[in-house]
């Protein structure tokens, strides 16, 4: 190994370090911001990496949580394109992407974050996947946001609509029922529900459908 291989094997393993701090739920909070600001400064590909770690965890205090959450994202959306890998990576692996996904709506354009969220749903996902189904509820909430109809949105959603887990099901209805309200289409794909037989199964779910119906008076 080179000189330069090993300087740059030893720096990566330095910011490793804070990325550690970040992601651990032991640590007070002036470690914490002491890691954040050590990561300031750096390259894109020293830093994103390692503030991406501070999402993976919410510490007691929800003020401060949010407050450092905060300031991780600045910095990162901060590097625009350079931390677009690190975001779509993230998006494609980890559990917690709530946040991942607000810095992915800040430096992707509208068309490309819509396509990104789109590509990242698992539409096969076994019962005991926690990871895969808390990102597919995650992201379907997150396109419940785009507020135009996008027939792509419409057909990729209903997909999730017969999911086994109830979560990921009303996650999909609620998105479902924001695109109807400029799609005909997914209106109809709304309405066409309500006339499933009722069982023990999906008779809370039939119900959410109905009261939407009724709600937005579309019989």
């Amino acid at each position: 190994m080179s000189i330069f291989n090993k300087l740059f094997s030893s720096n990566a393993k330095s910011y490793d370090k804070y990325g550690d701090v970040l992601k651990k739920i032991m640590t007070t909070k002036e470690q914490r911001l002491e890691a954040i600001e050590s990561l300031q400064g750096l390259t894109a590909e020293q830093s994103v990496p390692q503030l991406l770690k501070r999402f993976e965890i919410a510490v007691d205090s929800g003020l401060q949580d949010n407050k450092e959450k905060e300031q991780c994202l600045k910095l990162i959306v901060a590097f625009g394109d350079k931390a677009k890998p690190y975001i779509s990576a993230v998006l494609a692996k980890e559990r917690k992407i709530s946040w991942p996904i607000k810095i992915a709506e800040k430096i992707y354009s509208h068309e490309d974050y819509v396509h990104l969220l789109l590509s990242n749903l698992s539409t096969h996902v076994a019962e005991f996947d926690e990871s895969s189904l808390e990102r597919n509820e995650e992201i379907l909430l997150a396109l419940k946001d785009v507020k135009e109809a996008n027939d792509a949105i419409v057909d990729k959603v209903t997909e999730f609509l017969s999911s086994r887990d109830d979560n990921v099901r009303m996650a999909a209805l609620e998105c479902l029922e924001e695109q109807a309200i400029n799609s005909t289409k997914a209106k109809m794909i709304i309405l066409d529900l309500s006339k499933a037989p009722i069982t023990d199964e999906n008779s809370r779910f039939l119900g959410v459908v109905n009261s939407i119906i009724q709600n937005h008076k579309w019989i």
